[in-house]
This record gives structure tokens, C-alpha cells and sequence, in this order.
């Protein structure tokens, strides 16, 4: 897996605070926090190293301020924090909902918006 997709994305990625994401590897549920969004990825932070992050598809439910989102995802890139056992991963969503579209419109600023949306 690469480490810099900030290139090659096609949505920019705003800024979220009090989110969390919990992701299912089939086995085991790992939760990180989620620290930006787009509609078609997102990035999560504080991930345990645990994950090893082997498999194809994720299932990830995202949490936080009333909001539920359950959204399935590939890993894109990870890096690894050796000091603590934590790692950040940067997911791409595979078909994302309408209602994430929408979350993710109400939260992007609307100069941004324009571009996207016409």
C-alpha cells in the first residue's frame, strides 16, 4: 500500500472532530478516530497495529453526534506510529450512500461545495 494518496483523490477531505469509527477485520472490532472525511474516503487515527489490515473490503461504522453511518471501505494507505502501537489509515468507500453524501455536503464549507455540486 502506498503512503500519499493526497494526490490522486478525487474529493478534497475536510477536518471532523467527534467521530469514531469502529472497523471489522471478520474476527475482532478495532476503533480509531475518525479525523477527516470526503465523500468517497476518510481518514482514521489510533488504530491499534492489531489490525493487520490483510483483507480486501471493511466494514466500518462511523459514530458520533447523533449520526451512524455504516459504510464499506479498502484500505488506500497506513502509517505506523512506532512509539505507541497506533497506526492512521486512509480508506476509500466503495459505493457510498446517499445519506453520507449528504453528512459530508452538510459539512463541507459551501465555497467548496460549489465546485462539487453546481
Amino acid at each position: 500500500m502506498s503512503t500519499n494518496y493526497n494526490d490522486k483523490r478525487n474529493f478534497e477531505r475536510v477536518d471532523i472532530h467527534g467521530f469514531i469509527a469502529d472497523i471489522a477485520d471478520g474476527s475482532f472490532v478495532f476503533d480509531g478516530t475518525l479525523e477527516d472525511i470526503s465523500i468517497d474516503g476518510f481518514r482514521i487515527n489510533n488504530v491499534p497495529q492489531k489490525l493487520q489490515l490483510k483483507a480486501k473490503k471493511y466494514n466500518v461504522v462511523v459514530s458520533g453526534h447523533q449520526e451512524n453511518f455504516k459504510i464499506v471501505v479498502v484500505p488506500r494507505w497506513v502509517k505506523k506510529n512506532r512509539d505507541n502501537g497506533y497506526q492512521e489509515v486512509g480508506f476509500k468507500i466503495l459505493n457510498p450512500s446517499w445519506n453520507w453524501i449528504g453528512f459530508v455536503k452538510e459539512i463541507i464549507p459551501e465555497e467548496e461545495t460549489e465546485d462539487l455540486w453546481g
